[in-house]
């Protein structure tokens, strides 16, 4: 019996053109409106994809397991309809209503307004008392990392773009930092797609008066209050050449997209 029931989770690619404006959406055809930015319309207006819509053809294997569990949740959690069939719940559930992006999109909203909250305090904005104990976590600790040269820029690479957190600097070094929160935290090292990530970022500087840049993440945890994972990497350059740029290519080639500058 055929239920329908492989999920897949929608994801809106940013796109940013060659001087680094934001290009996420575009007109509508009736000219009324506005619309999210298509593969088609960016290939058409020369866009750059974003660092994150590059690494999302890695295999995320726990958040993979995560999406699974929502969706058997959905189904298990959903009352049936009577007389409905099977097949016809499972494509309601999950297909239809998508119960199971419910749980995701508050998640990824939750995760939204943590990251807002972080970046006005570091410009000295209010922000949202609700997340205050996320934020002096964060402050605590890129406090002792050096003084703030930018925060929320978008950089522009060969081939791509993206806006990265913040950039930091002290005595020794400049580092390219991205917080991220979760509900559990790398216990060694960042995630693979948040190194790459920040070494594309990195890569992006250029010359910096021989001063070395170094690539960090600062993780705080969602279930516990003030739990943090803060991870610094030396070897972005490694991770830039050997891991973004193969993959990247890769995409490009999936996607049929002209690639590098022009």
């Amino acid at each position: 019996m055929k239920t329908n029931a492989n999920v897949q989770k929608s994801q809106a690619s940013h796109w940013y053109t060659r001087t680094g404006e934001p290009c996420f959406e575009v007109p509508k055809v009736s000219g009324v409106g506005m619309k999210k930015t298509t593969i088609k319309e960016a290939r058409a207006l020369g866009l750059l994809p974003s660092t994150t819509t590059i690494t999302r053809l890695l295999d995320k294997p726990a958040l993979n397991q995560w999406i699974t569990e929502q969706a058997v949740l959905a189904v298990l959690t959903t009352p049936q309809k009577p007389q409905e069939r099977i097949d016809e719940f499972i494509q309601r559930v999950l297909h239809d209503e998508k119960i199971q992006e419910q749980e995701a999109e508050k998640a990824a909203k939750r995760g939204s307004d943590i990251h807002d909250a972080i970046a006005s305090a570091i410009k000295g904005k209010p922000f949202d008392p609700q997340w205050k104990g996320y934020v002096q976590s964060a402050l605590s600790c890129l406090e002792t990392l050096g003084k703030v040269v930018w925060i929320e820029k978008v950089v522009v690479g060969d081939g791509y773009a993206g806006r990265a957190d913040i950039c930091l600097e002290n005595d020794q070094n400049l580092i390219v930092l991205d917080w991220k929160s979760a509900k559990t935290l790398p216990k060694t090292d960042s995630w693979d797609e948040h190194k790459l990530q920040t070494a594309s970022y990195a890569a992006t500087l250029g010359n910096t008066e021989d001063k070395p840049i170094l690539t960090a993440n600062l993780y705080l945890s969602t279930t516990v209050p003030g739990q943090t994972a803060f991870f610094v990497q030396d070897d972005w350059r490694r991770t830039y050449e050997e891991g973004f740029v193969p993959l990247l290519k890769v995409w490009r080639f999936l996607n049929e997209y002209p690639g590098g500058q022009p």
